[in-house]
């Protein structure tokens, strides 16, 4: 049975020339295997003291033996199961998944791998698809055929066929089941089919690619590249979509020193933890929240007015029509207080973008934080010194979403 080995971002592996797994010790080829692993150009563990030191991403590595599983770091003594549950709601929530509200009890939650709830979670949405009826798609195809079919292509009939003539090159349509659509879907469970190690998921899979047998595979980077649109004729496939997608955009293979494939499922918990607050302020604040709203600079050009350094924050909040809150997400582990860098950018926010009234540096719950909540003034020479607010939440209560939506809401209607 592959084991899995739990552990938290900027928890530590220690290296020792030989395993135990259940004191978090890695051999040294293992910590090769380890070192290989990069996503967006940035190592997964950095180099310690005899270990390696998780960072910011989160999911599973696939090593030969066993399995490493990162989770969230967030607040309070949390069990893995719940972090698990954690995540898995960011994930449905940033993706814009229907499966919010029903998720638990829809997969189970308690295997010991995100990527195989993840999987878990597409199987399941993809048996309702296929028995639901797969979609077909007309589909133009141009072939050299014995009997005239649609329209005959002169130009290659004149081409192919002149010393042919009982046979007609014919451009026709064909309702098929090889479409983009359903090739994605093949894609996913072939793919799914090389990392799942969870048997109920590996039952699964045997049970549902017999119904692919005549769509095509694809790679997965022409898979994610098609520009799939949902409509009333192919809705129901949009779950399994979401979950595939899930799978294949963050699903990497790297090749160890020893030529043995490694399988990934990294999630950037900065990006992820953006996202997923973008996503709960828009439930709560419709078209009043703008995502990385552009078109503001901080240095501007006196001779001619080019402009330079633009100002990109995660979240605009228009309070009024001549007011608005700057809302920027923090997925770090603060100190003392908010990292210089933070302040320095939450400044430029307030006095370059019109309409400030307030700055609001937002990080997740996180042990010895409670300190950092409240107001703060960004001092000033020239004019009124605009607010700073340093806010938090705990993510551990999004597992109650309708409370933890009251409880987003509450902390921002309150002060307007």
């Amino acid at each position: 049975m592959n084991t899995t080995v739990s552990i938290r971002e900027y928890d530590k592996l220690y290296i020792r020339p030989g395993r135990d797994l259940e004191r978090n010790i890695i051999s040294s080829s293992d910590a090769a295997y380890l070192q290989s692993v990069v996503v967006d150009n940035s190592p997964v563990f950095v180099v310690g003291n005899r270990c390696l030191i998780a960072q910011q991403y989160v999911g599973v590595i696939e090593l030969p033996d066993y399995t490493i599983e990162i989770l969230p770091k967030i607040y309070g003594e949390v069990d893995n199961e719940k972090l698990r549950d954690v995540l898995i709601r960011m994930l449905l929530v940033a993706h814009q998944t229907n499966s919010i509200r029903q998720f638990k009890a829809s997969v189970a939650t308690k295997k010991n791998s995100l990527a195989e709830i993840v999987i878990q979670s597409f199987l399941y949405e993809l048996q309702t698809y296929v028995d639901s009826g797969m979609q077909h798609e007309y589909m133009k195809i141009s072939n050299n055929i014995n009997k005239v079919k649609g329209q005959i292509v002169f130009r290659q009939q004149l081409r192919k066929n002149i010393l042919a003539p009982t046979r007609f090159y014919c451009r026709y349509s064909k309702y098929l089941l090889d479409n983009e659509l359903n090739r994605f879907l093949k894609t996913c469970l072939v793919e799914m089919a090389k990392v799942s190690r969870d048997v109920q998921n590996q039952r699964m899979l045997d049970e549902l690619l017999p119904s692919f047998e005549e769509i095509s595979y694809v790679d997965p980077r022409i898979a994610l590249s098609y520009g799939i649109v949902f409509n009333s004729t192919n809705i129901r496939a949009k779950e399994s979509y979401t979950f595939g997608r899930m799978f294949l955009e963050h699903l990497h293979a790297t090749m160890s020193s020893g030529s043995t494939q490694v399988y990934t499922m990294l999630f950037n918990m900065e990006q992820l933890y953006e996202l997923f607050v973008y996503r709960v302020a828009s439930i709560v604040f419709g078209n009043k929240v703008t995502y990385q709203k552009m078109g503001n600079y901080m240095v501007e050009r006196q001779n001619d007015g080019k402009k330079y350094i633009r100002l990109r924050p995660d979240l605009t909040l228009k309070v009024s029509e001549q007011e608005q809150w700057i809302i920027d997400t923090k997925w770090k582990l603060p100190g003392r207080f908010a990292k210089e860098s933070d302040i320095y950018q939450m400044n430029a926010y307030s006095t370059a973008i019109h309409n400030v009234s307030k700055v609001i540096l937002l990080y997740p719950r996180v042990t010895r934080s409670d300190h950092l909540v409240g107001y703060y003034s960004l001092l000033s020479s020239i004019g009124e010194a605009k607010t700073l607010e340093i806010k938090l939440i705990d993510l551990i209560e999004c597992l109650s979403w309708n409370d933890f939506l009251r409880s987003f809401r509450q902390q921002f209607v309150d002060e307007q």
